[in-house]
């Protein structure tokens, strides 16, 4: 199965601050100014406007937040987190503040900085929904699952309409193999946005992995009817139509992501199974060749074309495949010895009828 485990839609920065208007004075009016260059997607022109107000006030807490935005919106992230750091220090309280350092440092990889940042904004603003989702972003890239489903799940108690964060909790639930609460969590997805596509094919994968193919189908054939070149989809449904003994449906399917992306050995690798299944053992035997050729180490790739040049009749070559397979992974031979075993005696029944 293919999981899309991307977090969509992440919570970005917030509005730029304005000066409070009873401040007057020169370095608001600038500062003002700035804002109105920058709203008007101007951040560069808007930085020497941010620069006066700051010579004319270097107090002034709103300067440094919003030009650390103007740096963070023309990538200059470091330049950004130094005006965010004196906006805090000017203003300790200020979660905006610790909201968009937080995302300068993950831009830059820093996550330990970023998670400190994140809980530092909820701390002063605990109704802060952008911080839990990016907390929770944060974890789920991290692998700690728990940990994103517990900030997921705050976001979802502040805004319990908001489709994305279904998503997202969907995906922390399925990553740590909590599948019927994933597929609840997609049905809330997509029933508050049926455009979620994303949600449609992450719990086509849970359908799937639950067993429940028919539904996982249902998943797939939705993300196509959006999505006609997505592989991805036409290899998920593939397996499940495969799962289901439809191995000419399965053939279709993995045929398709191959038109698609020619270089997937996991749809050759497949589809040799399903022709395997229905007798094809030639073209089995092809797929299985290109299967190894994109990916030489796949000893079961070599097991399943040594079962189909059994059934070729090309027995020498067969062997060759079974110790080579059996190199690659010593493991195999006690699982797969029985399937070799089974196709040898069903050719030896196929020559006596």
């Amino acid at each position: 199965m293919r999981f899309n485990g991307r977090i969509v839609r992440l919570a970005a920065l917030f509005l730029l601050i304005a000066a409070p208007a009873a401040l007057g004075g020169e370095a608001e009016v600038m500062l003002n100014q700035a804002i109105t260059l920058h709203d008007a997607g101007d951040p560069k022109a808007a930085l020497e406007l941010y620069d006066k107000a700051i010579k004319a006030n270097p107090r002034l807490a709103e300067a440094y937040y919003n030009r650390g935005n103007a740096y963070y919106d023309l990538g200059q992230n470091h330049q950004a987190i130094k005006d965010y750091s004196q906006a805090i220090r000017l203003n300790p309280g200020d979660a905006e503040a610790y909201f968009n350092r937080a995302n300068a440092y993950r831009r830059l990889n820093n996550d330990a900085m970023a998670l400190q940042d994140y809980s530092a904004a909820i701390k002063s603003n605990p109704d802060d929904v952008r911080s839990y989702v990016n907390r929770g972003s944060l974890h789920f890239a991290r692998n700690r699952y728990e940990a994103a489903v517990k900030d997921f799940s705050a976001a979802l108690q502040l805004s319990p309409e908001d489709p994305d964060i279904y998503y997202n909790r969907g995906n922390a639930h399925l990553a740590s193999n909590q599948i019927e609460r994933a597929i609840q969590d997609y049905d809330a997805a997509v029933t508050l946005d049926p455009k979620l596509t994303d949600a449609y094919y992450n719990r086509g994968i849970a359908h799937a992995l639950s067993g429940q193919h028919e539904q996982a189908i249902a998943d797939f054939d939705e993300v196509l009817s959006r999505r006609p070149r997505s592989a991805d989809a036409f290899y998920n449904r593939g397996l499940s139509n495969a799962e289901l003994g439809r191995h000419e449906a399965a053939v279709e399917d993995f045929s398709e992501a191959l038109r698609i992306d020619p270089q997937d050995a996991g749809a050759n690798h497949n589809r040799g199974l399903a022709y395997l299944r229905t007798g094809a053992y030639n073209r089995a035997a092809r797929d299985f060749s290109e299967a190894i050729r994109l990916r030489p180490r796949n000893a079961e790739a070599y097991v399943y074309r040594g079962i189909a040049r059994i059934y070729q009749d090309r027995d020498k070559e067969a062997e060759l495949d079974f110790q080579k397979a059996f190199q690659l992974d010593p493991a195999l031979r006690k699982k797969i010895q029985p399937l070799i075993n089974e196709a040898r005696e069903q050719r030896k029944r196929s020559r006596t009828e």
